[in-house]
């Protein structure tokens, strides 16, 4: 059976609200929400009431389409939105449970009426046997066709009346809106100027006031409101408060307004120099601006004031007010690695997360090149009432009763840690700083060091350090003040890139007697005139002639050939000492295996060590000097790359090799000076005995038929050192003096668990 399909005459404004709340009697224009305002077409679905909210409608006009039957209402919304489009006029669809709504724009009834009529006639046109699928079919056809012949007709008239200017070139603003969110979120433009725009506080009107007070709701239970922000816009004031707030951080007096927002911080730091110009003779229109801030102002923080004076007298601060006694720039004290330091405050802000209150502090460095300064982070934890202010992590310096004596200790600090830029060789003993992996170690260091922080930064890159290069070529006081008591070098010893403590560094004491206690063979004391001239004339550049190609052949490269235990260290270690220039070791294990770590430790290894003017030693260099043959080419690249090396170096270097005999045939060239170190005779063995006792307990104690007797065992120079300590521990645990018996009994153990040995 056909639906019914009920035509009505019915407009409505809509209104959806609780039963209770608007009685139908009641119902006037004015209670209708602005939102809900324009046309309303309801596809009615049911009449009945719904838990208690009802729609109340304004009669408007007489025309409407209410379709009373199981007809989809969603198709008969989609057809009319359609049809309404074609036309120009933007709808808004809402869905409720009872009914559908298309409301449209106030101002477009007109339009929409005629619209609806149209469908209407559609409509009437129906045959009543139709099945409810054609009835809708009829209706959407009608819609889209007529939809396509209205836009056609429209295109017609507009290509005929309407001649747009070129893109681009009509010098005029054209305005876009955004609409409100639909149902799903989105939105569009439209050229329609929104209707419910909140009117604005701050225009021509209040640009007149010298001042601007925010106020937002308070819910401490002392008042009802508190004051947001101020905005400064009388010149009278700014330039007064120019000079109070004169080198504070952010804020700029010279702008046209200046805003302040609570908690006011710039003016509870500088509320005495407020006071203070509060107080002098300014103009009477001045005077007014400055009185009526400072009245505003003196209302909201004098609470916050009087707390704070108040802890402070008694040298306590609570946690909520930490940030009361922090003043940008301030001189800050605390004690870092348990060393105090100094460090200037640049802002703190309490954590919403942790409740820790966080400082960004900023402190002097040097990064090899420039003075300048880095940021340092403090955080001081939540706690319950009171605490002593010089019990804080950190805290402002003032606070310290002894703070001239302490900021002077500071500053002469700063100013020797300053005497360290560039290179220096020195003695350190203590705890330095390593880093790897982000991670942090700790050393403890005995030994020779290089301080160098320019080297630091280039041979290892991933630590390198990095400032804000705003001190000048010498530092003031003040930055002294500030200064890092850390030096970054590298330890010759551990062979690491660490940081040094500043109070830990030594000068070296030289060893004046160390190339005198080289022992050689009588043949062979010429050699060691010949090595120290080459090696201090390399040292001062004396020798200016290059190779063919520039850079070539500049360094002096000696070969250091023999025994263990013969001397061949002690060389390079005297002539480092005469020198007093560093002596670096290296040996095959630090360089590696494969050819490219070998490579690039060597070219790092030989770049730094002239740039130190230090003495390279490579220890059992045979690894890299063996003859090549054509069975081993991983030993062939590795002499390969050797060679290439050496061609560009420019320092001294001493090789060491047990096999003189197998040494490549390239090298040959290369080589300055190559020595050869013979076994040790008795003679040599009696002067090293005699060298060793003299430093230690004496030579005069032993007799010349014992130092005889001593060397008359067949030691290296590295054995009889041996020997010595392990009878000076033997004597230690006796808690006698050393003595010919404790050698003997050293050196009987020795015949006892070594087969080759021969003992006294």
């Amino acid at each position: 059976m056909r639906p019914t399909v009920h035509l009505e005459t019915f407009v409505f404004l809509t209104t959806r609200q609780p039963i209770e709340n608007l009685p139908l009697q009641s119902l006037k224009p004015e209670m209708l929400f602005q939102e809900d305002e324009g046309l309303s077409i309801i596809t009615t679905k049911d009449l009945a009431e719904s838990n208690g909210f009802l729609d109340y409608t304004f009669p408007c006009k007489k025309i409407s389409l209410a379709v009373h039957s199981s007809l989809e209402a969603v198709g008969l919304i989609a057809a009319i939105s359609s049809k309404l489009a074609s036309h120009g006029i933007s709808t808004n669809v809402v869905s409720g449970y009872f009914h559908d709504h298309i409301f449209v724009p106030l101002g477009k009834e007109d339009a929409a009426l005629q619209v609806l009529q149209d469908m209407m006639k559609a409509a009437e046109h129906i045959p009543s046997d139709d099945s409810e699928s054609e009835i809708m079919e009829v209706i959407n056809n009608n819609t889209i066709a007529s939809s396509k012949k209205d836009t056609e007709d429209n295109a017609d008239d507009t290509a005929e009346t309407v001649n747009y200017a070129p893109p681009g070139t009509i010098c005029e603003v054209h305005n876009l809106y955004q609409s409100k969110r639909d149902d799903n979120g989105r939105t569009s433009w439209t050229k329609k100027k929104p209707d419910d725009l909140p009117s604005t506080g701050e225009n021509s009107e209040s640009a007149q006031y010298a001042l601007i007070v925010r106020h937002v709701k308070c819910y401490d239970g002392r008042k009802p409101l508190q004051i947001h922000s101020i905005v400064v816009q009388s010149e009278h004031l700014k330039k007064v408060l120019g000079e109070v707030l004169d080198g504070y951080p952010g804020v700029t007096m010279t702008l046209e307004r200046v805003e302040f927002r609570s908690p006011f911080k710039p003016f509870v730091h500088r509320w005495e120099r407020f006071a203070s110009a509060r107080d002098q003779e300014l103009d009477s229109v001045t005077k007014s601006h400055v009185e009526l801030l400072y009245n505003i102002l003196e209302e909201e923080l004098r609470d916050t004031i009087a707390r704070k004076n108040d802890l402070v007298l008694n040298g306590v601060v609570t946690h909520d007010l930490l940030w009361t006694i922090f003043e940008p720039e301030d001189e800050i004290f605390s004690m870092v690695g348990g060393r105090p330091r100094a460090f200037r405050f640049k802002s703190g802000e309490t954590n919403c997360r942790t409740g820790a209150f966080d400082l960004e502090a900023q402190y002097v460095d040097f990064d090899g090149d420039d003075f300048g300064l880095r940021d340092k982070d403090f955080e001081v934890a939540p706690f319950a009432g009171t605490m002593p202010i010089t019990a804080l992590p950190v805290f402002p310096l003032r606070h310290r009763s002894d703070q001239i004596s302490v900021r002077d200790a500071l500053v002469a600090r700063g100013a020797v840690w300053e005497s360290y830029k560039g290179y220096h060789f020195k003695y350190y003993e203590g705890l330095a700083v390593g880093r790897y992996m982000r991670r942090e170690f700790k050393f403890n260091i005995k030994s020779r060091i290089i301080i160098d922080a320019e080297a630091f930064n280039t041979f290892n890159p991933d630590e390198s350090v990095s400032v804000y290069p705003t001190c000048g070529k010498e530092l003031t006081d003040d930055e002294r003040l500030l200064a890092a008591p850390t030096l970054r070098g590298y330890s010759l010893k551990e062979k690491r890139w660490l940081e040094f403590n500043l109070d830990s560094v030594k000068e070296i004491v030289w060893d004046s007697q160390a190339f005198d206690s080289l022992v050689l063979p009588q043949d062979q004391q010429d050699l060691k005139t010949l090595i120290l001239a080459f090696a201090n004339a390399q040292s001062k550049q004396v020798d200016s002639f290059d190779d063919v190609v520039q850079g070539k052949g500049r360094g002096i490269i000696m070969q250091l050939s023999g025994p263990p235990g013969v001397g061949k260290t002690l060389t390079a270690e005297s002539v480092a000492e005469v020198m007093k220039v560093p002596l670096y070791v290296m040996s095959a294990g630090d360089l590696g295996t494969s050819a490219s770590r070998v490579e690039e430790a060597l070219k790092d290894i030989l770049r730094m060590v002239p740039k130190w003017g230090a003495v390279l030693l490579l220890d059992e260099a045979d690894v890299f000097m063996e003859a090549r043959n054509s069975t081993d080419l991983w030993r062939n690249e590795l002499v390969s790359i050797f060679l290439r090396m050496l061609e560009y170096y420019e320092g001294i270097l001493f090789l060491t090799t047990n096999r003189a005999g197998n040494i490549d045939p390239a090298f040959e060239s290369r080589i300055h000076v190559s020595i050869v170190y013979p076994d040790l005779d008795m003679t040599s063995r009696r002067h090293i005995w005699q060298q060793f006792l003299t430093r230690t307990a004496g030579a005069e104690q032993f007799s010349d038929k014992q130092l005889e007797t001593l060397a008359g065992v067949s030691l290296n120079g590295r054995q009889i050192k041996n020997v010595l300590k392990t009878a000076h521990l033997l004597a230690w645990s006796q808690e006698k003096p050393l003595a010919y018996e404790h050698l003997q009994t050293v050196l009987k153990l020795r015949d006892a668990t070594s087969p080759t040995a021969n003992g006294v």
